[in-house]
This record gives structure tokens, sequence and C-alpha cells, in this order.
């Protein structure tokens, strides 16, 4: 049996354990127990938020050394945007700042809307008013009171002229160093959506891209939990969890759930490989039950079949793609044209099917997934 990793100090007794305690909570928006392998995303945040919190001149409450550029967060689903907007959430309002969440902006109602969120913290009744002209108005008011993080989350289904006007606003405070931070979070979808937003500064917003957890992070994010509330774990069964999550940070949750779940129920404080073999069939089942619900917005997207010539291009090939690369050979498989495969491409990378690296090589965005879609495919085509 592999080494065991030890919390110093006492064992609890299995008494004390229960399914309720499970500190894995994979779902939108949750934070999990140990936020691993995004030291780097975290630091951006904390250094944003650091400067909106600084100090002020004196006339007029500025800035002394003015905001940092806004962040763009971009990852597909299940990779942790959420979570790091909780945490965001989490230290603005530790440093005192309001936090504003934008979370619809469609039309003229909504805006007002969020106007509406601001005229709250001012203890202000809705009343008639032109919503165009109170938006900055308001906003510097609150700049005034205390710094403020603005959170625009799934920007974008956003309208893309009222987001542009509330951007330009923004910037407009930002430049003259009122203390505001912005986060704008997204799946891939979010870049090509922003091309056509009228507010071109945002092409310089701090890129955060997430994707896929270190090994390391992977067995810090599974075993941290079980090791901080007095359990043991044996680092083979650590490596055998770690394999079910291609490293990919909702799988991770799911994967510490199942063995909790399973250690409570041998009513067990301690992990060891035959305890996490007994949870398999439970992971396999959670983890099917999310591909099923990919394998279901391919085909509500009508793009099945081009997701099924997509995992073939890509398992074929001789050495990574680039994304064009991609393109070229979907539209010979599919018979389709340039357009058609751009479309398709940019859609299977939002419905978290495929990946793009820094450097435009393409590959799935969860392994194991193309596994799933391939024999799925081809029982229904029998």
């Amino acid at each position: 049996m592999g080494g065991r990793r030890r919390l110093r100090g006492k064992i609890q007794s299995m008494a004390t354990l229960t399914q309720a305690d499970n500190p894995f909570n994979p779902g939108i928006g949750t934070m999990p127990p140990v936020l691993a392998g995004r030291d780097e995303e975290i630091g951006v945040i904390a250094r944003t938020l650091a400067r909106i919190t600084g100090p002020r001149e004196r006339d007029g409450g500025r800035l002394r050394n003015g905001p940092r550029t806004p962040i763009k967060l971009v990852g597909s689903r299940g990779t942790g945007k959420e979570t790091l907007l909780a945490y965001a959430t989490q230290e603005a309002e530790r440093r005192q700042a309001l936090v504003i969440r934008c979370s619809f902006l469609k039309d003229s109602d909504s805006l007002t809307s969020f106007i509406d969120k601001m005229m709250e913290e001012f203890e202000i009744k809705a009343h008639p008013y032109s919503t165009r002209n109170t938006y900055r108005q308001m906003l510097k008011g609150l700049l005034v009171k205390k710094p403020v993080l603005l959170l625009f989350d799934e920007a974008v289904h956003y309208d893309r002229d009222l987001l542009a006007y509330v951007l330009r606003e923004n910037q407009i405070l930002l430049g003259k160093g009122w203390p505001l931070a912005m986060i704008l979070a997204g799946t891939p979808a979010l870049d090509y959506y922003l091309c056509g937003v009228e507010a071109k500064f945002i092409y310089r917003a701090h890129q955060i891209y997430i994707h896929q957890l270190s090994d390391e992070a992977v067995r810090d994010a599974m075993g941290k939990p079980f090791i901080e509330r007095g359990c043991q774990i044996a680092d083979d069964a650590l490596e055998l969890m770690a394999g079910w999550t291609d490293n990919y940070p909702y799988l991770v949750q799911l994967a510490g759930q199942a063995v909790w779940d399973a250690m409570v129920d041998a009513k067990r404080t301690d992990v060891d490989r035959e305890l996490v073999q007994a949870a398999e069939s439970a992971m396999q089942k959670k983890r099917n039950d999310y591909y099923g619900s990919l394998y279901a917005d391919l085909d509500k997207a009508e793009l099945l079949g081009y997701a099924n010539h997509t995992v073939g291009i890509i398992e074929k090939a001789k050495q990574p793609l680039v994304v064009e690369q991609l393109r070229r050979r979907l539209e010979q498989a599919a018979g389709i044209d340039n357009k058609s495969s751009r479309a398709a491409c940019e859609q299977m990378q939002d419905l978290n099917l495929l990946w793009i690296a820094e450097n435009d090589d393409v590959g799935p965005a969860i392994p194991s997934f193309f596994s799933y879609l391939k024999a799925r495919y081809a029982q229904g085509q029998h």
C-alpha cells in the first residue's frame, strides 16, 4: 500500500463524519474546499482589488496610483470561473469594497435594474430617470463613498450596444482614477462576442484563461480536504482518484465527493486503494451523467455530426492541429464551407468539446468525453 498523508494531531472518530460533512461540493458557483492550481489567477484578482482599496487623493477621493486594467476571465463550463468570481466577491467584501453583479443586460429595463442596484446603496427609492444620463453619475457617486467591483457574468448573453455603453462609461471613470474594478467572465464564446462590441479598450484587459489543473493541483484539491478533516489517504489511492478526472476541476470535485461518501458508508476515516475502487461505479455514474448533459447540449445545437467528425480528425492527427487545420479538415469530412466550419468550431469550443491553447493548438476540452461521444454516437447510428 502507498504511503499515507497524515494530519498532525488527533484523527477524528468515524462517528463524527457523515455525508453531510462532505467537503466536496460540485456545482455552479460553489467554493471548493481547496482552491488549488489557481494561484496566478487569484494573484491578479487580489492585486486588482488591493489597488482600488488603496490610498486616495485628498481632493475628490480618486486613487493615488489609479486602478488596474479590467480582467477578462474565460474558461469552459466546469473549469471554475464561478469559483474565481466567488473568491473575488469574498476578497472585495473583506477589503470593504462594494460588489455589484450584473447577470443580465439585454434591454433598457435590465439597464434600469442594474442602476437600481446602485441606487439601493444610497437608499434611494426608484423613480423615473433617464437611464443613460444616470448610469455614470450614479456609479461615480458610489465610488466617492467606497471602492466598487463590477462583475459581468456570462457577458456573451448581453445586448452588445448596452454592454458597449456600460463599458465605455466605466472606462471614463477608470481613466480618471476612480476606485473601480471590472471582471468580465464567460465561456470561450466571449472572445468572439467581444469582437462585435464597440468598446475596443477591453482588448487591453488582463486576459485570464483557465482550463485543466496541473497534476500537483489535482492531488492537493482532492487530498487536502481529507487530511484537513483528520482523515488519512494513501498516495496510491489518491493517484487512482486523479486518474478519473482528466485534471478537470468539476470532475475533481465529483471524484472527491464519491470517495468521501464511500468512506463514510464504510464507517472509516481513512482512504486506501480498495476503498477508492469501491467508489468507482458511483463516480462513473456521476461522470456519465455530466457527459450526458454535454452530449445533449451538442445535440440541441445540431452539432453531433460535426462533433463526431471532429473527434475522429483530432484523434487521427499525427501531431497537434491548429484551429485552421481542424476547420479545413472538417470542411472536407462534413462537406461544408469555411463559414460553416468556423461557426461549428466556435460552438463546439463553447460547448466543452474543444479547447484551443494559447499557441492555437486545438484538442479535447475533456479527453475522456471524446470516448463517451464516439461510443454514444455510434450507438445512435444503429
